[in-house]
Order: C-alpha cells, then sequence, then structure tokens
C-alpha cells in the first residue's frame, strides 16, 4: 500500500491520495454514514433531586444550551466553523458533533434553581424537586 520508502512526507502524500480515491469511489465517511448525534444519558434519582448525566466528551462548556419551556428539559450543543476544521487533521475518527436532546419532566421537577456542570467528559445537570408537588405513587390491589 505505501512505499518501503522511510520518507515521511512520500507516506503522507501517498495516504493523501488514497484518501482522495476513497472518497470518489465512496464519499466522505462522516457525511455518507452519519446519523443524528445522540449522546448517551444516565438519569438517578434520590429523595431531593433527579440527576442527569450526559456523556459529552471532548466539547466546550460554553456552547452548551440548557433551557425549560412547557416541562420539557432540552440540552443542545452546537458546534462552531472553527471547532470543526477539518484541514489541520490527517486522519480523523472522532469530531464534535452537533445534538439537541429533550426530555419530558414530570410534576416532581421545580423549574427553579438548576444547576449544571461539565467535568471530564460528563455534563451534569441538577434537577431538584418540588416536594409540595410530590405525590407518592399508590399501589392498588387488584381484586
Amino acid at each position: 500500500m505505501f512505499n518501503k520508502n522511510n520518507n515521511n512526507t512520500d507516506c503522507f502524500a501517498q495516504y493523501g491520495n488514497l484518501k482522495n480515491k476513497f472518497e470518489q469511489q465512496f464519499g466522505k465517511i462522516r457525511n455518507e454514514f452519519s446519523r443524528e448525534h445522540r449522546p448517551l444519558v444516565n438519569i438517578e434519582e434520590n429523595k431531593a433531586f433527579f440527576t442527569l448525566q450526559l456523556y459529552a466528551a471532548g466539547l466546550k462548556k460554553e456552547q452548551f444550551k440548557i433551557e425549560i419551556k412547557d416541562k420539557i428539559l432540552t440540552i443542545s450543543y452546537e458546534v462552531s466553523a472553527t471547532e470543526d476544521n477539518e484541514e489541520q487533521y490527517m486522519y480523523r475518527e472522532f469530531v464534535p458533533q452537533s445534538f439537541s436532546r429533550s426530555f419530558q419532566l414530570n410534576e416532581q421537577v421545580s423549574q427553579v434553581n438548576l444547576t449544571a456542570s461539565y467535568e471530564e467528559g460528563i455534563l451534569t445537570v441538577i434537577l431538584p424537586k418540588d416536594v409540595e408537588s410530590f405525590n407518592p405513587a399508590q399501589n392498588i390491589k387488584v381484586s
């Protein structure tokens, strides 16, 4: 595939040629085969609050947008043009991707005093419970 010559310039040139031939035949992998990006989420509950953790490694915390409207929590991220500059890479398998995830909130979630933090690739959103509107589940016996 590559010449046995140890010259890095030749190696990179051959890679570029190979990449161009592949893209001519199959198109860019990222554009042809990508699906909507949907980051993974964990949701935990305790007596005082819900914790939503969204796996979002390698992103910039300033570009997250978190909002609540009509009892729907929406977390989104928009990739800027400078963040997705492909020319600086010789080969790239992971790229920042824009996304939006929405979650229907129930009556237990207070829509005030929410907090969010981003650490080690995990966006954590704390959703306090509204203890006044909490009605515990009732067990109904079937007769």
